[in-house]
Order: structure tokens, then sequence, then C-alpha cells
């Protein structure tokens, strides 16, 4: 038998989701890792959603700096996930953006 082709095996990987992918993994964290875990996941869900609404909208992230009056460097950290914006931050990012902040219960995990 030949070897699978390295396209074929791209796509495989490509396939699973992040949640498939580390599922195991997170088996292994102790409870304090796993609160950290979804500290860090809860920032990077924010960042995409700030990121995708930006392009959404067709704005830069000087366009974007423009109509909130926050500093372009820190709309790039906030959507890199780097920073931590406050509240009052994201409600301007969001009122820029035409959309608004929500509490969303979670699903049991």
């Amino acid at each position: 038998m030949g070897r699978t082709p390295y396209w074929v095996l791209e796509e495989m990987m490509m396939s699973r989701s992040y949640e498939d992918a580390t599922v195991e993994r997170r088996s292994r964290l102790s409870g304090a890792a796993q609160a950290q875990q979804a500290v860090f996941e809860r920032v990077y869900s924010i960042a995409g959603q700030v990121t995708a609404l930006r392009e959404r909208r067709g704005l830069t992230q000087g366009d974007l700096a423009e109509r909130t009056g926050i500093n372009q460097g820190d709309i790039s950290r906030i959507e890199r996930g780097s920073a931590n914006p406050t509240e009052r931050t994201l409600a301007r990012i969001g009122d820029a953006l035409g959309a608004e902040l929500r509490f969303v219960e979670r699903s049991p995990s």
C-alpha cells in the first residue's frame, strides 16, 4: 500500500473541530487549569466576534478606532485577545459596530 498524499492528510486534520482536537487534553487538566482554559476561550471568543463584526461592516481597525475614540493599537490588542477590555470599552465597540453586549447562559459542561 502506498503512502497517503499530504493533501488528504491535511484535509482529514482540517475536518476536526477545535473541540474534537482538544477534548482528550482537557480531560487531563487540573481544575485550576480548566478554569484558566475557560477564561482563555471566552477572551478569544470575544476577540473573534469583534473582528468578525468589524470586517462584516467593512471597517478597518483605524475606522473602528475613529468611531470609538479607542486607540487603534488597543483595538488590535483586543482583536488578538491580548488585552483585557473593560465592559465600558466593549460597549463603545459594540455601539460603533451596531452590536450589544449580552450575558448568555452557558450550556452545562
